[in-house]
């Protein structure tokens, strides 16, 4: 989840700068996600106000990782979630990582 830092709810409220600074971002987790987890695909989304299904009164991003047919025989019948990795795990390793690609270089030099 990408998140802006001045409070906002509406996407039309993004500043020139706000907009680029985030979909920017978009991209330099894309390109962390790349190296940790190789996904096949992204999802890249916004649920604007709680009938579009926002949880949250702030101006969010999804950025959601996908490979492939992800489902499966337990996922469907069982009812249940199987997790390769504890989100622990995860955490940890984007916050050891984040450094690597969302530097001052990575926004200035933005062509």
């Amino acid at each position: 989840m990408i998140v802006t830092q001045r409070h906002i709810t509406k996407f039309l409220e993004l500043t020139k700068e706000e907009l680029l600074h985030i979909t920017r971002t978009i991209q330099g987790m894309q390109l962390l996600l790349d190296d940790l987890y190789n996904p096949k695909g992204y999802n890249i989304g916004i649920n604007q106000g709680r009938d579009a299904g926002g949880s949250i009164d702030h101006l969010h991003f999804h950025l959601v990782p996908r490979y492939g047919s992800e489902l499966g025989f337990i996922d469907i019948l069982g009812k249940t979630r199987v997790l390769p990795e504890g989100l622990d795990n995860v955490k940890k390793k984007l916050e050891n990582n984040i450094n690597k690609y969302l530097t001052k270089e990575f926004y200035d030099n933005f062509k």
